[in-house]
């Protein structure tokens, strides 16, 4: 076991690092069960959610922090508790267990309150309780976050249990120049902001216009010399039946829908088979058969 003398303190980043990975480790665990359970008809882990929660807990505390005096979290970044007591290397056993208690039990009597209060006949204080609960759990978050903005700035105790027990993350081992590469985030800090240059630009982009600029000034024209003194029966731009038919003074019709949209769009819009333009929008007029 390693002498107390080799311990250092625990940089902030490595202990907010390890939380992180702790919590990742219980979604994990839960997601696993989910998916294995996801047909099952009583639907069990929703109704027993905070139980599930709580075995989950206690067998990652049994075999990582009871067994190692460090969370899942702290082994894989060569983190460790240090008690107190600087006659005890790490972590007491009456510590271990009370940390237990705090990860463990707190959030399930948090979670079943209301069925325990109805469990001890205490019905008519169901709402003193709730209404106690609630005042607790506003002090502990506001505590929570004093704790937050002293470990910041002294870098122990990140939470209040550690606070409480008296432990903080320590590395077990002398530790080396901390190497940090930061070539995956500077790729993921270009990306992000190509995507937000992108969009913030493309909705300032008036593709309409530049795709009639394109059909009009680069592509080639349609040859519409088999239609020449007939009336082309087909909407120019969508090539379909037209809908409530319109015309702008050329041999060919439009659905109301897409010469609107498209003059409005871009107002320097023509007929894509002829290139006739619209002066204004008064010259975009229902069409109408005449009968002789």
């Amino acid at each position: 076991m390693a002498d107390s003398s080799e311990k250092t303190p625990a940089l902030r980043v490595s202990q907010l690092d390890a939380t992180e990975l702790d919590g990742e480790v219980v979604h994990i665990i839960k997601a696993q069960l989910n998916k294995l359970f996801k047909y099952h008809k009583s639907n069990i882990l929703v109704t027993y959610d905070p139980e599930v929660s709580a075995l989950i807990k206690t067998l990652i505390w049994r075999f990582s922090i009871y067994a190692h005096d460090s969370t899942i979290g702290q082994q894989i970044l060569n983190l460790k508790y240090s008690g107190s007591d600087p006659q005890t290397s790490w972590m007491s056993r009456r510590q271990k267990i009370l940390y237990g208690l705090i990860l463990i039990v707190c959030p399930w009597l948090r979670e079943r309150a209301d069925n325990l209060v109805e469990l001890a006949g205490l019905s008519q204080y169901h709402t003193k309780v709730r209404k106690l609960l609630k005042w607790l759990d506003i002090t502990l978050k506001l505590a929570a976050v004093w704790n937050f903005l002293v470990f910041l700035q002294r870098g122990v105790y990140q939470t209040l249990t550690e606070r409480v027990l008296g432990v903080q993350a320590m590395f077990p081992d002398r530790q080396g120049m901390r190497q940090v590469s930061f070539e995956y985030m500077t790729r993921e800090l270009l990306w992000h902001g190509f995507s937000e240059f992108l969009f913030f630009t493309l909705p300032l982009i008036n593709f309409q216009r530049v795709k009639n600029f394109v059909r009009r000034h680069i592509l080639p024209r349609q040859d519409d010399s088999s239609h020449d003194g007939l009336r082309v029966m087909e909407c120019a731009v969508c090539e379909d039946v037209p809908t409530n038919p319109q015309e702008i003074g050329c041999p060919h019709l439009f659905c109301y829908y897409c010469i609107q949209s498209n003059y409005k769009a871009d107002p320097r819009f023509s007929c894509p088979r002829c290139q006739t333009s619209i002066p204004s929008v008064n010259s975009i007029r229902p069409y109408r058969t005449v009968i002789s």
